[in-house]
Order: C-alpha cells, then sequence, then structure tokens
C-alpha cells in the first residue's frame, strides 16, 4: 500500500499501462516492472489463479514499484477482502449491472463503518501487524483500496449514470470482450461491434470524473482510448508472446544453409 507507479502516473495526469496476468509467473511480472509497466491486473477469475498464487504475483509487483489489480472470481462478493489481505492495490469486479452491485462491491472493499471487510490487522496488507494500530491500518486502507466495477454487460451500460454515483466508484473497468458477448444473437457469424457501447462508456465515466481503464492489444488501439479518455490501459501477457512469437517465426528462416 506504499506509493506506486500507477498512483503517481494518474496524479501527473499521465496515462497509465498494465500487463494482464493470468499465469503463476512472478518472474515475468518483475520482468513486465523492469519494462516499464505500471500495475498488473491478476486474473483470478479466470484460470487456475488462487489466493496463495495471487500473494506471489502482488509481491513481485511491489518489488518493481508496480500496483496490483485483482480480478475476483464472479458472483460472489463474501470473503473476497482475503485477496486484498494479500497486499493488492484493489479489486476488479466482473459484470457489475446494477448500483445495488456497485454498492456491494464498494462494501466488500472497505472496513466498517464504511463497508463490511472483515478485520485482519496482522496481513500482509497491514505489514503483518506493523502498519501502526489496527484502527490506524484500517481507515488508512479505506483511503487507498480500490474497487472497480467492471462495465462488461448492455445493462450495466444503460445503468451507468447509477453506478458512477455509488459512493466510493472512483474508477471503472471497461470489458469489451464481455460487452460484445452481450451483444451476441444466435444467428450471428461473429462478435458484433460494440465501439459504440465503449465510447458511451468511456465518455460518461470520463465526464464524471473517474478513471477510465480498460484493455488494448496494439499501441495504435491503446492511442485511440487514450483520445477518448482512458486513463489506464492493460494488454494480455499472453497477447505479447504468442504475437512476439508468431513474429519471429514468420520473420525466421526454415531452410537450412548448406554448407559447402
Amino acid at each position: 500500500m506504499d506509493a506506486n507507479r500507477l498512483r503517481d502516473r494518474l496524479e501527473r495526469d499521465q496515462v497509465a499501462y498494465g500487463i494482464v496476468m493470468g499465469w503463476d509467473d512472478p518472474d515475468l511480472v518483475e520482468a513486465a516492472g523492469a519494462c516499464g509497466f505500471d500495475f498488473v491486473f491478476v486474473d483470478a477469475e479466470h484460470g487456475a489463479l488462487g489466493i496463495r498464487e495471487c500473494v506471489g504475483l502482488v509481491r513481485a509487483a511491489a518489488c518493481e514499484g508496480m500496483a496490483t489489480w485483482i480480478r475476483v472470481p464472479y458472483a460472489d462478493t463474501r470473503g473476497v477482502y482475503r485477496y486484498l489481505d494479500t497486499g493488492a492495490t484493489g479489486l476488479i469486479f466482473p459484470h457489475i449491472r446494477t448500483s445495488a452491485d456497485a454498492r456491494n462491491a464498494i462494501a466488500a472493499c472497505l472496513f466498517p463503518p464504511e463497508g463490511a471487510r472483515g478485520a485482519l490487522s496482522s496481513s500482509r496488507a497491514a505489514r503483518y501487524g506493523t502498519a501502526g494500530t489496527p484502527l490506524d491500518y484500517y481507515r488508512t486502507a479505506n483511503t487507498r483500496v480500490w474497487a472497480l466495477p467492471m462495465i462488461e454487460d448492455t445493462e450495466a451500460v444503460e445503468n451507468l449514470t447509477d453506478i458512477l454515483a455509488v459512493p466510493g466508484v472512483r474508477a471503472v473497468f471497461i470489458g469489451p470482450g464481455d460487452l460484445a458477448l452481450s451483444q451476441l444473437g444466435k444467428d450471428d457469424a461473429s462478435l458484433p461491434s460494440v465501439d459504440h457501447l465503449v465510447r458511451r462508456a468511456i465518455a460518461e465515466s470520463a465526464g464524471a470524473g473517474k478513471v477510465v481503464a480498460t484493455v488494448a492489444g496494439t499501441p495504435a488501439a491503446a492511442t485511440a482510448l487514450v483520445a477518448q479518455g482512458v486513463r489506464a490501459i492493460a494488454v494480455g501477457a499472453t497477447g505479447l508472446f504468442t504475437g512476439a512469437g508468431r513474429a519471429f517465426l514468420q520473420a525466421a528462416p526454415r531452410a537450412g544453409a548448406r554448407v559447402e
């Protein structure tokens, strides 16, 4: 919960870049930090990452001064504060569709009286009990922890004004992939374009003074998003690896040279 690159970027009105990690590989997280990434999006919703693996990724990010947002499993906010006990900077909540969903997400991240997070003042997030008195830690945590609703359903876009008005919502994460699925018809041959919905969500969220985060697969896509008002952009580690791997193999020779 100390200073991190993500917070510094946002305070200087710059754009922060992160890497999406679904692999249990702390070395790769450190390498991303050495490259200059500002935060890590740890994906505990999909794949095989559990609490124990998340701790290692959060610790690796901290070694490089990066923030960590953990996307928690879908549909149940009970007990998700365990992910905050790892020392993560914040949690990303999938499929927030209504203001009631957003209020539940915020409550799960904040200690009473603002929320319902369970008390623990000896966690890694509390520096194992050395971060002052328990009350000092609880109050400080409530000011620093982020809870990001994911806007990735048509219903969420329709209810966005109410979601943004929920106290404690400082940022939203727009998920274009699931947003496209939410628009998919049974006879569609490909995923529908949701660019108009993404633009609408970005404009309304940025206009409300919220930090807007989303994903981008290319620098060109990131440039377009920044022009619309996005302040935090994540790129998948899987896509970076497979993209670089394919590019290398396409450019490298396959035919062996005949040496006379």
